[in-house]
Parts: structure tokens; sequence; C-alpha cells
């Protein structure tokens, strides 16, 4: 999403007056003081492009470079922000800065080692610092959506659905002396049971947020991309096994991705999943659901629509552990 500096605006013969104007009839949105959007644009982005855009109008506005954190940080690197709501670039203080309040910069004064990286231009905390930050300072579901999405970068083998082992340990280890170095910090507790939780094969934020209501509602025998090998010999993961019945999420960006189709048709792609799910079907014997956005809107909806389907859920007060095969 393209933003727009007053300073430039101005230097192509827009005045402030006129700035103004756009602004007061709701073609212009101003972001932060002295930076502009398309309204329309801005009204539907996602909180991604929202925070990546706050984060370069935070970066050309300051003498020197901030380092953005949290949620702004997980943007910059790509990661998801799901379900997640944000109106402020987060920026890191260190020990001892302060800044001027804006209500669209929050400033964080956070122990940090002063390490960062550079993305397309911007200052950020590395990968494993930001996923540690928002896996203790977000909504649990969001934490561990952003944390499937990084493990799985940092580990997934190219060109394969293979996972390098090794670098999931290492990333998983980098994440655990974060947590061990800051003992009374903000959402450690959280931190840990994300840790445990997060798995590099989730391909997508919905497989996140159905696998943890799974097993916040007490199932143990989950079995994370089955492995299925149908009569023609082809291979097809599905994505969940819960208590024997397969299931996957079905996300519409499938639909509505034209490189994900793949040159197909809308209904060319349903047609290729319901014979996809017939082979399944043949090769397995078992039962197999489909859920939405719409079912895991919490883990009451997913808890609902499993005993729909006559998956009883064994609901569990205790930590939130469970068997990934």
């Amino acid at each position: 999403m393209d933003t727009y500096s007053r300073r430039d605006l101005v230097g192509d013969g827009v005045s402030d007056r006129r700035l103004r104007v756009e602004v007061a009839q709701g073609r212009a949105e101003r972001i932060r003081n002295g930076h502009y959007a398309s309204r329309a644009a801005w009204r539907d982005a996602h909180v991604e492009e929202r925070q990546v855009a706050l984060a370069r109008a935070a970066t050309d506005a300051a003498r020197t470079p901030p380092v953005v954190c949290r949620a702004t940080a997980a943007a910059v690197h790509g990661l998801p922000l799901f379900r997640h709501r944000d109106s402020a670039a987060h920026l890191l203080s260190g020990d001892r800065g302060t800044g001027t309040p804006s209500a669209a910069v929050t400033r964080h004064r956070d122990r940090w080692d002063g390490d960062f990286v550079e993305v397309d231009g911007i200052r950020v905390t590395t990968l494993a610092r930001t996923v540690f930050d928002v896996i203790r300072t977000t909504r649990v579901p969001t934490a561990l959506a952003c944390a499937d999405a990084a493990i799985g970068r940092v580990s997934r083998i190219a060109d394969s659905r293979g996972i390098d082992e090794e670098a999931a340990h290492e990333f998983r280890a980098d994440l655990g002396l974060l947590i061990a170095d800051h003992p009374g910090a903000r959402g450690v507790k959280q931190a840990r049971l994300v840790v445990e939780l997060m798995d590099p094969r989730a391909d997508s934020p919905g497989e996140s947020a159905s696998r943890l209501y799974a097993v916040q509602l007490g199932f143990t025998d989950i079995v994370v991309q089955r492995e299925v090998r149908v009569a023609t010999g082809a291979r097809y993961r599905v994505d969940f096994e819960i208590d024997g019945v397969l299931g996957e999420f079905d996300g519409e960006v499938k639909y509505r991705d034209r490189e994900m189709r793949r040159g197909r048709s809308v209904e060319q792609v349903v047609l290729d999943e319901k014979r996809r799910e017939d082979e399944i079907r043949a090769a397995t014997g078992q039962r197999m659901i489909r859920w939405t956005n719409r079912e895991i809107r919490s883990r009451s909806t997913f808890d609902a629509f499993l005993r729909d389907h006559g998956i009883h859920t064994r609901q569990s007060t205790r930590s939130a552990r469970a068997h990934m095969k």
C-alpha cells in the first residue's frame, strides 16, 4: 500500500489546504502527522499492511531510524497477525528511551540487546525476538499463528513439504533462551505454552487456530498433516486427523487467489477438491469433514461444530498440552 509524506506531496505541488480538503472529503487518510494514504486503500488494507505502512511512516519521520518491534515487526517480517487489531506502530525506546507520545506510535522501554535487522529499509527486531514479543503480548490464536509461520519459514525445506528438524529445534531453542532471559516479563507463561505448541507444518493461521482450539478442548489424539496414499498412487496431505476423523480447514484464499488456482476456475477448484476428497475417503475408509473461518470464530464455535459432526470433545482445564504426532 502506497503512503505519502507531506514533504513529498508539497514538493509535487499539493498545498496544505488541498490536503485538508482531501482528508475532509474522505479521499485521503492521515495515518500519522505528516503522512497520508488513500482512504479507500487504508480502509480495505489488512492489519499487516497497515502496520507496515505505519512503520514506513515512522521511519521516514524520524531523524534517527527507529527499530520497530512487536506486532509491527511481525508485519514487516511478513508474518501473519491473525485477528489482531492495532492502530499504532510499535517502536523500541530502549531502557532509557522516552519519545513524544502519539496515537500513531507506541514506544516500549523493553530490555533489549540492541540487535536488529533491516527489512526493506525498515529497522526491525530479529525474527526470534519479534516472535518472542508477539507470543507474549497478543492473544493466543494470534500468537500461535505468528509462531507457526515463523518456525515454518526457518525450517521448511525449499520445494518440498519436508521440515529441517535441526533448524526447527534451533529456533525453538532461541525462543527458549529469550524466555529464560526475561523471567519477569509480561506474558512469559503464555510464551512457554506457544513455544511448546508451535508447529512448522501449519499452512495457514486458520490451521493454527484449529489446532489450538482442539488442544484446548482436551483432544490428545491429533495428527497434523496426515499423509494419505490413494489408489492412483498419488500422495495427499490432510490438515488433521482428530480422534480418527479426517479434517481440513478450508480457507477462502485457495478459491480467490489466482496463483493458488493455477489457472483453474473457482468451479474447477471445487470439483478437484471433491475428487481428491472422494479418493481420500476410499483409501482410508474414514470420515472427512471441512470447516471455515466461521466455525473457528472461537473455541466454543469449533466445539459446537465438532459435536454436530459426532466428535465429542473432552474439555480440559489443565495445561493445554497435546501429543502432536
